[in-house]
């Protein structure tokens, strides 16, 4: 039987997801949403990355809501959809990024192209990184959870991002790094809190690992090292 603590880790689960959900609807409202029903700005692709993600962070309130009422054969019924809906997210994204650069590419300075493909790359493999090991893990809930969790952690950047250069005008940079901050901030807290309660701390130790080697690229995104990187990239994939 879940114990009263594990009870209460679905149910915060679930409304940190719920939170992160309106970050993102805070976010996307003056770039997407509000261009309803015309959408001038927004490409077929776009359309279906928003839609998967949107269905992405629903299970992720859903399924640990379903662990919450014992509904346990529900919840790894509806569980299988992400072997599908993973897959079908990270070729989204990958899409939505060579879109974004074949857009943007006689209209801004190349070595701004290449330093902003850091959001674009880090976000597919970081959440191809989290979703493989979500599944490899199923069968562990503790890890199984983190790692989900995690997938949802990703979308702050992009929501919360949005947000303050829309409502503050920070800039790309700025707005990007403070939601970086904001990511290290939430797993490193997560990850004491682990530490402290002596539970496996592993998950969440890999999952800050991977989040501060984006954020670091995201600092350097200007130096040779980046800019090489994506150039050759483009050549490779765009």
């Amino acid at each position: 039987m879940i114990s009263i603590p594990a009870r209460n880790s679905y149910r915060l689960t679930a409304l940190f997801i719920i939170l992160i959900l309106i970050g993102i609807q805070w976010g996307f409202y003056t770039s997407y949403t509000s261009q309803f029903p015309t959408f001038p700005n927004a490409t077929t692709v776009i359309h279906i990355h928003g839609a998967l993600l949107m269905i992405w962070l629903t299970l992720l309130v859903v399924q640990p809501m379903l662990i919450n009422f014992k509904k346990a054969k529900l919840h790894r019924s509806i569980g299988k959809v992400s072997y599908v809906l993973g897959p079908m997210i990270i070729i989204s994204m990958f899409l939505v990024g060579r879109g974004s650069y074949h857009r943007f590419v006689e209209l801004a300075p190349e070595k701004d192209l290449l330093a902003t493909m850091v959001l674009d790359i880090r976000g597919l493999v970081n959440f191809a990184i989290f979703w493989a090991l979500a599944m490899a893990y199923r069968k562990t809930p503790s890890a199984h959870m983190r790692y989900m969790i995690a997938t949802g952690i990703l979308a702050i950047g992009p929501g919360v991002g949005r947000g303050l250069m829309a409502s503050f005008d920070f800039s790309l940079y700025a707005a990007l790094t403070a939601t970086d901050v904001i990511d290290l901030v939430i797993v490193g807290v997560l990850l004491g809190y682990d530490l402290v309660k002596k539970n496996d701390f592993k998950p969440y130790l890999v999952v800050f690992s991977v989040l501060l080697v984006g954020k670091v690229l995201w600092q350097i995104s200007y130096s040779d090292l980046w800019q090489n990187f994506a150039r050759t990239y483009v050549e490779l994939f765009y």
